[in-house]
């Protein structure tokens, strides 16, 4: 027997969200919960939709209804509303954030990754994120690992949801983004980027270096704990996304108090 996937206080939370059967024709459908707690199973240990337990059901009906709430955007709302109730749960407005990208393996997935330049050229994919100053994952987005995290970036922080203010906020980065392009993409939205400096561009220019960065790299670290993340075991993106969505659900909850 495993341990609950999903406490009870997050499923009070989007099981509104899940979609039901509606008609009483043909077979009872099955636990709609236990369903979402062999996915996350799937996530968490990376391991094939074939050995899952039977205890969250036959495999062709877990991964048919995964497949099936991917293509309805399910995950994405369940981080929307992961997402509000994280904001509604803080004292004070955001106003630090931090983005960047990490590298995943991704043996399966030919028909979007791209070659690890830091893995010897073999295949992988970049996952890029935006957290605030407690490490809650805001923002995902994915992509070929061949791609320059420029490219990423514009990307991510349209999934952000946040709209212009008169309160200047703060974006933090690494070297890879000090350059005037994304400086100038953050100042219409009232962002000031902080970007580590990039000395092969401009060698005459006072260095500069966050304090704060490990934050971002500490919610890469979280993601880690999860097999199905490390390395992207998935063949389409969408997949791959949904269980980026899922874990990063988990932990705005968390991090909002409701899944204790």
């Amino acid at each position: 027997m495993y341990k609950e996937m999903i406490s009870d206080s997050m499923w009070n939370e989007i099981k509104d969200i899940i979609p039901s059967k509606n008609v009483k024709i043909g077979r009872p459908e099955w636990d709609n919960k236990k369903t979402l707690e062999g996915i996350f199973l799937i996530i968490k240990t990376g391991m094939q939709w074939k050995y899952l337990p039977k205890e969250f059901g036959k495999v062709s009906t877990v991964h048919g209804k995964f497949r099936k709430w991917v293509k309805m955007g399910v995950f994405d709302n369940i981080m929307q509303k992961a997402k509000i109730s994280y904001a509604q749960s803080l004292d004070k407005p955001m106003t630090w954030f931090a983005s960047d990208t990490a590298h995943s393996k991704a043996p399966l997935a030919n028909n979007w990754s791209g070659k690890n330049p830091t893995d010897r050229g073999k295949r992988g994919v970049k996952r890029s994120i935006i957290v605030d100053i407690k490490g809650a994952p805001l923002s995902i987005y994915t992509g070929p690992s061949n791609k320059h995290d420029i490219s990423f970036f514009e990307k991510t922080f349209e999934k952000f949801c946040f709209e212009k203010t008169e309160i200047a906020r703060i974006m933090e980065v690494d070297a890879a983004y000090d350059c005037k392009q994304t400086k100038l993409f953050c100042k219409k939205y009232n962002f000031v980027l902080l970007a580590a400096t990039n000395i092969r561009r401009n060698k005459k220019k006072k260095k500069y270096h966050s304090h704060f960065r490990w934050i971002v790299e500490r919610t890469f670290s979280w993601q880690s704990w999860f097999r199905g993340i490390k390395i992207c075991w998935t063949k389409t993106e969408e997949s791959f996304v949904a269980f980026l969505q899922l874990v990063s659900s988990v932990q705005l909850f968390k991090l909002g108090g409701i899944f204790v």
